[in-house]
């Protein structure tokens, strides 16, 4: 307790000698909503792609998600499914066919009108990239093989009867489809774009969404300008969204605070601890649990790791009272990868107990009495690095000495699911959609295992799970998938392919002029309903 002490009593002198008049620079006009202006926002690592059909990270899906349009997407600021593209949508009876229609003049940046094929080509060309970490969404679509781009793919489940519909027929119900459909991977997507742009296509995406790529200076700055054909005004009245790429959270902050940027997250612990006792800026913190997971990844193929009783005392030994005194509480400790509030949770299943007794007692019986050395690798952020020094003294006080790496985000991304990268590493999941299946098949069930790019970055396998997951996933039952899903949560619990750690409220601190905004429970950084409330920001008339 003394480490975690020590180092909240820093933070707590560092917002002690703060400035008195650090409030609001700017103010709002007090005008109606209107599109102009441009919103300033800020990351500490970077944007690795734009082709949909590879983003997969959570600073990537920031400027994905406003380039690309999906047939269905999510009401603003919560999880309920609206229509986007589609405009409407059915699913038969035995829940294994979907049928949806496309809205008419929908159109892509360039201006050629969306068909039903261009959606077809999408979803196939997932189905043949094999390093696209999406293809397990679609592992359900029947029929024979097609060739696409010269690779195979599984994807004659996939007809469009006519330029505006779009049939997928599924070997087995999946409750949880529509949501996948609101996935950018999903976005439809030209062959000769594709052809043309070759390699490049994360560089240089085909927009179907209400923003276009304007520039981007990888690492340093990515701008996305307003698309004028968009049918729906209402979704980018921002006409720039500027995001600054690798700045720290301490600089990001002082930038926010001069008003260089108009939003900022994921602060630091004295800037949070300071903020949120200004009452000046409490009504512009938007805080919301968002579905998330966090803590660290054991490659249980590989010792000491392979063993269960070693992945267990790590459980025991960490302490997740410093976690939640470290993330000031904004986070709660997990038992699973489940967060609060998903179906399927079980709320009853305590998280590991603090218990170092217990954890020397495990280690001893899997033959590591003297204790052992392992490296652990972290992202090259504070927050992270602050969370694993904690870890680091926790595990010490049960012999295991941690030798700390540092990677960045993008680094540590692809070491995270390739076999042979480091054995202990932090992990987290932020979910894709609102349902269990969307944390428990892609991070634990053995067919997400690869070679290069694996979800399941323990690359564990139980076939008893295997088995519950893909009944679970076809149930129309909720009562007896959800059951499904809590023996699930259980079997994870004491096979232990990860140590769980905690659960994320994110915190988002907007300039007062930013107006119409919550953070997202899936999208997290979504500004494409915001506008911005400030003398000059208007279009010109």
């Amino acid at each position: 307790m003394r480490r975690v002490a020590g180092v909240l009593g820093l933070y707590l002198a560092l917002v002690a000698c703060s400035p008195p008049d650090r409030g609001p620079r700017r103010r709002a006009a007090g005008g109606t909503p209107h599109a102009g202006g441009t919103l300033h926002l800020a990351i500490t690592d970077s944007v690795s792609t734009l082709d949909p059909a590879f983003a997969y990270d959570e600073f990537s899906y920031y400027a994905v998600h406003a380039l690309f349009d999906t047939l269905l997407d999510y009401a603003a600021g919560s999880t309920e499914l609206v229509p986007r593209l589609a405009e409407r949508w059915e699913i038969s009876p035995d829940g294994k066919t979907f049928r949806f229609w496309l809205r008419p003049n929908v159109t892509f940046g360039d201006g050629v009108p969306i068909t039903s094929a261009h959606l077809k080509y999408s979803l196939e060309r997932t189905l043949a990239e094999p390093a696209s970490p999406f293809g397990g969404f679609l592992v359900d679509v029947i029929g024979a093989q097609a060739v696409i781009d010269g690779k195979t793919a599984d994807c004659a489940g996939i007809t469009t009867p006519s330029d505006r519909e779009l049939v997928i027929a599924l070997s087995t119900a999946n409750v949880a489809f529509p949501y996948v459909m609101t996935m950018p991977f999903t976005t439809p997507q030209r062959a000769d774009h594709v052809t043309a742009t070759g390699d490049q296509l994360r560089r240089t995406p085909l927009s179907t969404g209400p923003y276009l790529l304007a520039a981007w200076d990888e690492g340093q700055r990515l701008v996305l300008r307003r698309n004028p054909g968009y049918v729906d005004p209402s979704r980018n009245r921002i006409a720039e969204i500027e995001l600054r790429e690798r700045l720290p959270r301490d600089t990001q902050f002082l930038m926010f605070e001069a008003g260089e940027l108009d939003a900022v997250d994921k602060l630091a612990a004295p800037d949070f601890l300071w903020i949120s006792q200004q009452r000046a800026w409490q009504p512009y913190i938007h805080q919301t649990p968002v579905m998330s997971s966090f803590g660290s990844r054991f490659n249980v193929r590989v010792k000491p790791f392979d063993d269960r009783r070693v992945r267990q005392a790590f459980n025991y030994a960490l302490d997740k009272h410093h976690t939640t005194k470290l993330m000031n509480g904004r986070s709660v400790p997990a038992h699973g990868i489940l967060p609060p509030g998903m179906a399927g949770r079980d709320d009853a299943l305590a998280p590991y107990p603090h218990d170092p007794a217990r954890a020397k007692a495990l280690l001893a019986e899997a033959g590591y009495s003297d204790g052992l050395d392992v490296e652990y690798v972290t992202t090259s952020d504070e927050q992270a690095e602050l969370l694993a020094t904690s870890m680091q003294g926790d595990l010490a006080e049960v012999g295991v000495r941690v030798h700390l790496t540092l990677m960045t985000y993008a680094t540590s991304a692809v070491a995270l699911g390739t076999p042979k990268g480091p054995p202990f590493m932090f992990v987290s999941w932020v979910g894709d959609y609102p349902d269990p299946s969307d944390f428990l098949d892609p991070r634990f069930h053995s067919r997400m295992i690869a070679d290069d790019n694996s979800t399941n970055a323990s690359f564990y396998a139980n076939p008893e799970l295997d088995a519950l997951l893909d009944a679970a996933r076809g149930e129309t039952a909720p009562a007896k998938r959800m059951a499904m899903y809590r023996r699930a949560e259980h079997i994870l619990y004491d096979d232990a392919p990860w140590l769980w750690d905690y659960h994320l409220t994110a915190t988002e601190v907007t300039q007062p002029y930013v107006k119409d905004y919550a953070v997202h429970p899936v999208w997290i950084r979504d500004y494409t309903t915001a506008w911005l409330d400030l003398p000059g920001a208007e279009d010109a008339p």
